[in-house]
């Protein structure tokens, strides 16, 4: 099994590139392949919905590249799902979002959730966009976020692990909290570490999506064209091959 994931962001390195697939190799059999690829021309890093719209059609582009490739399932590996729905009408091959996946994951381990965002500036953006996963509001708690200043996640692990952890804490001591949805795929590999010290399950979405993808394709289903049929003669033209 080959499962592509688009890393929305341009600009990052095949190294840095590579270190995610090989921290996500850790939670996928040993017959699934992984490779990650990015924008190469939008110049865009995916921080607001304008920048969604800029990097679209490189991603669907790169999304059915993938698919004539011969991979059998996409990831967008991004908490907004970018263009999900447009990459669904162009594939037949499964695409998984980062966001739908780890909310749906949170549903089979606790009866409602937190999420932990890694911009404040986009917390009115993402309670809204949440509603839209499939899963019902009064499951999903408290939405909150981290205040990271410029700092990156990968560059210092040690103060976002801090901040991760006392923004979890406020959100256990303010509500009910059963489980937390961590809201930002830069977050890789924090998961864990979090859930041993806070005593709740904490989901990573870069996990639960590639790992929703090779399931879905271990039960060989594919995209259902009748819910996403591609129907853009244009579209058809530039992304079928």
């Amino acid at each position: 099994m080959k499962i592509l994931i688009i890393n929305p962001d341009y600009g990052m390195t095949q190294e840095e590139m590579a270190l995610r697939c090989r921290i996500l190799e850790e939670y996928t059999a040993p017959d699934t392949q992984l490779a990650m690829v990015c924008p190469q021309s939008s110049g865009v890093k995916l921080n607001s919905a304008l920048d969604v719209v800029l990097a679209a059609p490189e991603i669907v582009q790169l999304a059915a590249d993938g698919q004539n490739a011969g991979f059998d399932a996409v990831v967008l590996y991004c908490f907004s799902d970018p263009v999900i729905d447009a990459c669904r009408e162009a594939l037949r091959i499964p695409v998984i979002g980062g966001a739908q996946a780890s909310c749906l994951a949170a549903l089979n381990v606790c009866r409602s959730f937190g999420v932990i965002l890694a911009d404040e500036a986009r917390l009115p953006e993402k309670k809204l966009f949440l509603r839209t996963l499939g899963i019902n509001p009064e499951r999903i708690g408290q939405i909150a976020a981290v205040n990271l200043n410029g700092i990156s996640p990968w560059a210092d692990r040690e103060t976002t692990f801090k901040k991760l952890l006392a923004c979890g804490q406020k959100m256990m001591r303010e509500t009910h909290t059963e489980a937390i949805v961590l809201g930002c795929l830069s977050f890789l590999g924090l998961a864990q570490p979090l859930a041993e010290v806070l005593g709740v399950p904490v989901i990573d979405p870069a996990v639960a999506a590639v790992c929703t993808a090779e399931s879905i394709v271990r039960q060989n289903l594919l995209t259902s064209k009748i819910s996403y049929p591609l129907l853009c003669n244009l579209a058809k033209e530039r992304i079928v091959e």
